[in-house]
């Protein structure tokens, strides 16, 4: 069977292309099952012109769509102008996860995967091309007749060294490495053990039974990683993991073998909560060169009781401390835009940003995703503005809330000036090169700078 696969990353902010992950698992079991793959990626502004153009040439059999919220607006569009091709169609990922209603309220659409979708489209596709019933397969709910079909879950997939290395040939990954960095990308786990009230961690681990952490081996990942630096021009690698450093041992193993055995400059998400200088200096030795950590808000009352990050913010400059003695450089990950924040408390998150001068940031505006309780929270307090819903515009650049003590007005002016915030005063070429990046006119400056953005990274952040 020919399954083609969809990955819209419509109107999204940055320069860099992105690899799908869950993708690269679905296509390296289906190939292991003896089906053919392909992918429509789909970036930039919308145009399902290429996609119209891949199903011509492919000519596929099963239509996958990957989905996120932001992104479901655009699905729906796609759905319909291919609706004349008549092929099966089905969404899976973390929107379609937390929001299985979205099936029967979808034209257009077949089925839907909840939850992890390995297996369960094996057997779909299996089931497909041998005529087989498709009513009963775990995990997938099907629309027939008029009728929904809603199977339960299978359990989280308990030994992830079982799986076939992602598929990286599914993308043009080599493209995707000169586009960020030279950086390739992997995941060594599944799963968060935080349950912060805005993730969808805090809804996906709710849709199956068994252990939603899981790590693969040591081995497994370093075999990986091996696979990946000879096939490819590779000059870092990233762990996109939710939290690499949950278990002191695994990171011990993790980095003897690393330096040994590959030696790439590497960089990490982590969470403040199991940071030690032991581990730190474990990371650094081995080659680690940048941590990242999720601040997104910095009063910490705030920050405990409306997004259920208890860490305080002592913790948080102890630990940044730390890794600047070690020599690593950081990075924080905020937001602008709860609901019941004010334009006084985000300040809160600048000045703990400008006390800890993190070497880069990120900063995000709001988005509520179905599935969380504080997606549920917007919805209890008539946040949301419905007739905006729909409305285009760059992701998490913007808000669909109105929120009665922070205007619309008002979040985007922080948003856009959180850097000069920050880094005013402190380092005025992160200040100015942030600003820009943040500014009104900053996705036009982000293509205009394209070719020079390697130049540009090394002298913000050195």
């Amino acid at each position: 069977m020919k399954v083609l696969f969809v990955y819209p990353d419509i109107n999204i902010r940055g320069g860099a292309l992105s690899y799908h992950y869950g993708l690269g698992f679905l296509s390296s079991v289906l190939k292991k099952g003896g089906h053919q793959t392909a992918l429509q990626y789909l970036y930039g502004n919308y145009d399902p012109k290429p996609l119209l153009n891949k199903i011509e040439e492919f000519e596929p059999d099963l239509i996958g769509i990957t989905t996120v919220s932001f992104q479901f607006k655009y699905i729906k569009r796609l759905l319909k102008d291919i609706s004349g091709y008549g092929i099966f169609t089905i969404c899976g990922g973390p929107h379609i996860s937390l929001a299985p209603y979205e099936l029967e309220k979808t034209d257009f659409l077949n089925a839907i995967c909840v939850g992890e979708g390995e297996y369960a489209l094996l057997e779909l596709a299996d089931a497909l091309e041998n005529n087989q019933d498709i009513t009963k397969i775990k995990n997938i709910w099907v629309k027939k007749d008029g009728n929904i079909y809603s199977n339960p879950s299978r359990p989280f997939i308990e030994d992830l060294d079982k799986l076939p290395f992602v598929d990286r040939e599914l993308f043009d990954f080599q493209k995707i490495v000169y586009s960020d960095y030279d950086r390739a990308e992997f995941m060594s786990s599944r799963g968060c053990p935080y349950s912060c009230t805005y993730c969808a961690n805090s809804g996906l681990r709710k849709i199956a039974e068994g252990k939603y952490v899981r790590f693969r081996s040591v081995a497994n990942v370093i075999a990986e990683i091996k696979d990946v630096i000879t096939r490819y021009k590779v000059k870092s690698v990233y762990l996109n993991d939710d939290v690499f450093t949950i278990n002191k041992g695994y990171v011990e193993e993790f980095c003897a073998i690393y330096k040994d055995e590959i030696g790439y400059p590497f960089e990490i998400n982590t969470r403040v909560e199991n940071l030690t200088l032991e581990i730190l200096k474990m990371l650094k030795d081995a080659g680690c060169y940048r941590i990242a950590m999720g601040l997104e808000q910095g009063d910490e009352k705030f920050r405990k009781e409306v997004l259920n990050r208890p860490m305080s913010n002592q913790k948080i400059e102890e630990a940044f401390a730390l890794a600047k003695k070690v020599g690593l450089k950081t990075k924080t990950f905020n937001i602008v835009g709860f609901p019941f924040e004010t334009a006084g408390i985000h300040m809160g998150t600048v000045n703990l940003n400008r006390k800890i001068q993190p070497s880069s940031l990120v900063i995000y505006i709001f988005e509520p995703y179905p599935g969380t309780p504080l997606y549920d929270t917007c919805v209890k307090n008539n946040f949301i503005e419905k007739e905006r819903e729909d409305e285009e515009f760059v992701s998490r650049t913007d808000t669909i809330l109105k929120l009665p003590m922070f205007s619309r007005k008002e979040i985007i002016k922080c948003y856009r000036r959180f850097p000069w915030r920050v880094y005013g005063g402190k380092s005025f070429k992160r200040a100015f090169l942030f600003k820009l990046y943040y500014s009104k006119y900053g996705e036009i400056l982000i293509k205009l700078m394209s070719p020079f953005k390697k130049i540009i990274q090394k002298f913000a952040v050195k």
